[in-house]
């Protein structure tokens, strides 16, 4: 194995810390930067060089030195800024020798040309003599001075930080410590510092910068801490689209004027999120999820079903910096997500990363992305662009899609992610569009948060969720230690609606599927959901079976169903998802069982349904209900409830305990100290189930329905209990 890093060094410093200092920085820096670039490899080797288009490629121009350890290694000149590069093995014979170029396969960064197919065995060690992949290191301007975090501990309520800083063009003898909005300075010690903070909420962010002797600041270091013993697998994700959750200020409520009223601006906003958040803490709700708050055009775009539309969903950026004022602005953001912090939730937010909306200033570049190429056209053989050039071809002809094949390009994108969720105190990114944008990417945007977010000992974990709307095989694809962490699951969304609204699966085969999320997923920490943006509602799939938004040629709209039977379909949907593995994501209105065609009617705001989340509890709101929506959410707040309190639903091995055809499956969770037994009934006819515990290891005694109250006692080793009709059971033991 080889092993390869490039270190920065202390600044392109002509002199020592123990000289002189000029006052100028011209004095002590000539542009240019000092980096360490290192290679060990397992074979004897003639020649090691260094190569990137700082010195055009050519192997002649930085050699690197052989140390007495067997490892190479070169101290190399290079200016501020993004450079690529590989290294090329040099061996030479009696009357030849032979060059092969690797790349760095410790380097945290890459960059690669794009994949003319989807590729699933993307990986950054890239062949000998590739020229597809290069290596790359970002070296910032050395004249700043750089903070480095070394370790973060707890002691009871007292967290402590200690690290160094790499001196600039001028020296530094304190620090600026900016605790939760607090700025206060320390003391620097021989290149050291130490830091103390006594906790006294869940999350805490604390940012270090430099500050040098005349008056410099360097970039800040972010120091996320979380004193809560959360961890990512029990997350439960709400997925607010905010212009469409619930309308707190009125007076940002202008529109688009596009033709029809889903497809504009429809009132939601940052304040009325911030107003939701009790419902969402009653309802079990511990990770938010927003869509992207950056400015959108201010006008209205052609789109599907003839209808003009208006940016209101987040996936047309139009500036990088600042808020959507249709949303609220920056302060608002940073309440929303500081009440959501002192509430103990998680926040995650939509990563754009693929591309911009034409009318974003950086958009004026046309350089910095692909000739334009849209994704639902075909090329000269006939291929659509979707899998021709997947990771190049726009999503429509004033989304111009990101060239991350540049190194610039690669660089600034992940630059912009990081800014965003250092200065917003985001928790992680759901990554929109993963399989359109190079394997690169995800691998640069990894590395990038690990290295500048989560430092071990603060009990913060950044997390990157992707969206590749595919099979098992793309999704994998794209997780892994140096890559996602975890996708959404698909596979199983699909399964699932065959299940509980096609009946074209037997509701066992869900369950197993379902059961299954870690072999399926090894690397991945998935999501699993009924609905998302981009798919129609269950509830309207169930009750009508045809999700086309405009089979007329204009947009329809959905509305609640006059029977019951589809509210008792999402129930049993509900509780397979919430009584197995991954981190059950709600979208929006799915806890009630919002109607809704395709896109755009799947975004139907709450309160065209008479749904006020604003400042109300579960039950509160269940009163304003009708029968159908109440018992859906009863259902979901019960269910939450349940999978927190029971580690079994969440990490238990599963058993079968009773299959009756392919419409009942019952099956018992069980870890070494929790258990419980979860009954599916699809079928239209009440079922009984007799069973032994015993056989299980289930104790006998009282066992309680979660979702009902009600209670059965065992017969001695027999439990004996009635499922009705279209319903489910979640039984735990009377403690």
């Amino acid at each position: 194995m080889r092993i390869v890093s490039a270190v920065l060094l202390c600044i392109g410093c002509a002199k020592s810390s123990t000289e002189p200092v000029e006052d100028t920085a011209e004095a002590k820096w000539d542009g240019l930067c000092p980096v360490e670039f290192s290679y060990e490899s397992p074979s004897d080797l003639n020649a090691v060089s260094l190569v990137g288009p700082f010195n055009d490629w050519n192997s002649d121009s930085h050699p690197l030195v052989a140390n007495d350890d067997g490892v190479w290694s070169i101290v190399a000149s290079l200016e501020p800024g993004v450079h690529p590069y590989q290294f090329v093995e040099v061996t030479e014979w009696t009357f030849d020798k032979a060059e092969v170029s690797v790349c760095d396969p410790d380097a945290t960064l890459a960059v690669c040309e794009n994949s003319t197919a989807y590729e699933s065995n993307w990986d950054q060690e890239c062949r000998p003599d590739s020229t597809d992949c290069a290596s790359m290191v970002v070296v910032p301007d050395c004249s700043e001075s750089t903070v480095h975090i070394d370790a973060v501990n707890r002691n009871g309520d007292t967290v402590s930080i200690d690290g160094r800083v790499t001196e600039g063009a001028f020296p530094v003898d304190s620090i600026e410590v900016e605790i939760d909005g607090e700025t206060t300075e320390s003391e620097v010690v021989d290149g050291a510092f130490h830091v103390e903070h006594t906790v006294s909420q869940p999350r805490h962010h604390i940012q270090i910068r430099a500050l040098d002797s005349q008056g410099g600041r360097s970039t800040p270091m972010a120091v996320p801490i979380w004193t809560d013993d959360f961890e990512w697998p029990d997350a439960v994700i709400y997925h607010a689209l905010i212009d469409r959750v619930a309308n707190g200020n009125t007076e940002n409520d202008a529109t688009a004027e596009t033709t029809h009223a889903v497809t504009d601006w429809a009132g939601g906003d940052l304040a009325g999120l911030e107003a939701s958040l009790p419902f969402l803490d009653d309802l079990g709700v511990n990770t938010l999820w927003l869509s992207n708050p950056q400015p959108s055009p201010a006008t209205a775009w052609p789109g599907d079903c003839n209808a003009t539309y208006s940016g209101y969903h987040g996936f047309w950026p139009s500036a990088y910096t600042g808020v959507d004022p249709h949303l609220g602005d920056i302060e608002a953001l940073d309440n929303l997500i500081a009440a959501a912090h002192s509430r103990g939730m998680r926040v995650i937010m939509d990563w754009v990363g693929n591309h911009v909306h034409s009318d974003h200033p950086l958009a004026s570049d046309q350089d910095r992305f692909h000739p334009t190429a849209v994704c639902n056209d075909r090329g000269g053989d006939g291929v659509s662009n979707w899998d021709r050039i997947p990771e190049e071809c726009w999503f429509t002809n004033y989304l111009p899609d990101w060239d991350h094949t540049q190194p610039e390009v690669a660089d600034t994108v992940v630059t912009m992610a990081l800014e965003w969720a250092r200065d917003r105190k985001l928790d992680g990114l759901r990554v929109d569009a993963a399989k359109h944008m190079s394997k690169a990417v995800l691998f640069n945007l990894r590395n990038t948060m690990d290295t500048h977010l989560s430092h071990p000992g603060s009990n913060f974990e950044f997390i990157l969720i992707g969206e590749t709307f595919d099979g098992a095989d793309a999704i994998n694809a794209a997780i892994g230690p140096n890559l996602l962490h975890g996708q959404f699951d698909f596979p199983l969304y699909w399964t699932i609606r065959d299940a509980f609204v096609y009946d074209t699966v037997s509701v066992a085969s869900a369950v197993e599927q379902a059961a299954a999320v870690a072999v399926n997923y090894p690397n991945g920490q998935m999501s699993t959901f009924l609905g998302n943006l981009d798919v129609g509602r269950f509830l309207t799939d169930r009750h009508e079976g045809n999700m086309d938004v405009c089979p007329d040629g204009g947009i329809r709209q959905a509305g609640w169903p006059g029977d019951s039977e589809a509210f008792d379909r999402l129930r049993l949907a509900w509780t397979l998802l919430f009584t197995q593995p991954g981190m059950p994501m709600l979208y929006y209105g799915d806890e009630f069982g919002l109607p809704g065609y395709g896109d755009p009617d799947n975004r139907q705001p709450l309160w065209w349904h008479g749904i006020d989340v604003m400042n109300t509890s579960v039950a509160e709101l269940g009163t304003t209900l009708n029968s159908g929506p109440a018992r859906v959410l009863d259902t979901v707040q019960r269910l939450i409830a349940a999978r927190a309190e029971h580690p079994a639903l969440r990490y238990g091995t599963q058993t079968n305990y009773w299959i009756d055809g392919d419409g009942l499956v019952a099956t018992v969770h069980a870890t070494e100290n929790d258990a419980a037994i979860v009954v599916l009934n699809r079928n239209a006819s009440e079922a009984w189930l007799d069973n032994s515990l015993g056989y299980f290891d289930l104790p006998e005694g009282t066992w309680i329905d979660v979702l009902t109250d009600e209670r059965f006692d065992s017969d001695g080793d027999r439990l004996r209990f009635s499922v009705p009709p279209t319903s489910p059971r979640v039984l735990v033991l009377e403690q």
